[in-house]
């Protein structure tokens, strides 16, 4: 079923959804922004450059209204659009949040509207990237037992793959997404930190370390973190370790990192099988 859609923000997801609904067929009646020519260009992204607005009346066309923003400015969208905009009965109210509930949208001034969260496990750098990447993401879906569905038929007809978190489970799944994602750029920084401190220029050993990342992260995707584990831990190679430690001594921050890392790679050798308990609580000792 084809649905009246509005997004409120022209942002690299807000373009990248509209784009995706409007090529599978849904009416995209208003994309808004405070800046008209951020809205034309969404718009015309999005393949519909008459959607085009600042006006946030303007969804009161749609039947579906994402609000597409950042995390701390969903509330207060929401609130705008309960108490000074006129949206018909049984409005859905959508946003992409990974760590909001769907109903920090609902409020007493309206109850007639309805509630949904929809989170693409999935990171992207700008909106052309983003209409390649979300066909064949997963979508954390949330919100109202019977808005459900809609939210699987939205992310099926984006070519996203729906899945179902609980409401109260929503900070620790987004905890787990952001250390799969952000902390993963963190950590190859900090391996650039390291590889910096071998002389090379910052540029050079992000691209040495490049290389070594992607043949990771195929082995990982195939594997599994168990199966894909290498590396001195992994072989209960202490005396390595020791020497790693030396050497960052100079560097509280990184070796910090290094440590709390380790430790974590302990339990993963431990339940790979290829260390034993006696040199697991030998390493331990070292890494504490």
């Amino acid at each position: 079923m084809n649905r009246k859609i509005a997004v409120i923000g022209p942002g690299r997801l807000g373009q990248s959804i509209a784009n995706l609904l409007c090529e599978a067929g849904h009416d995209l009646r208003a994309i808004v922004s405070r800046d008209l020519r951020q809205a034309v260009a969404a718009a015309r992204f999005a393949g519909c450059r008459a959607a085009a607005t600042t006006d946030l009346h303007k969804v009161v066309e749609a039947d579906v209204v994402m609000i597409a923003l950042p995390d701390d400015r969903i509330g207060e969208m929401a609130t705008r659009l309960r108490q000074q905009v006129a949206l018909r009965s049984g409005t859905v109210l959508v946003h992409f949040s990974g760590i909001h509930r769907a109903s920090i949208m609902l409020g007493p001034e309206r109850d007639d509207l309805k509630a949904l969260s929809l989170h693409p496990l999935q990171s992207f750098p700008d909106a052309v990237i983003g209409v390649r990447a979300l066909p064949g993401s997963p979508f954390a879906i949330e919100g109202e037992n019977d808005v459900i569905p809609l939210g699987e038929s939205l992310v099926r007809d984006i070519g996203g793959l729906p899945f179902r978190i609980d409401s109260e489970q929503k900070p620790l799944y987004h905890a787990a997404a952001c250390m799969a994602s952000n902390f993963m750029v963190t950590l190859m920084a900090a391996a650039r930190e390291i590889m910096t401190a071998c002389g090379f220029a910052e540029q050079d050993a992000f691209r040495l370390l490049t290389s070594l990342f992607k043949d990771t992260g195929k082995n990982l995707a195939a594997l599994g973190p168990e199966h894909a584990l290498t590396g001195p831990i992994s072989r209960g190679d202490v005396r390595t370790v020791e020497k790693h430690l030396k050497a960052l001594s100079g560097m509280p921050d990184v070796e910090l990192i290094y440590r709390v890392m380790g430790r974590k790679t302990v339990e993963l050798a431990r339940r790979k099988g290829s260390i034993d308990r006696d040199m697991a609580r030998e390493l331990l000792k070292i890494l504490a």
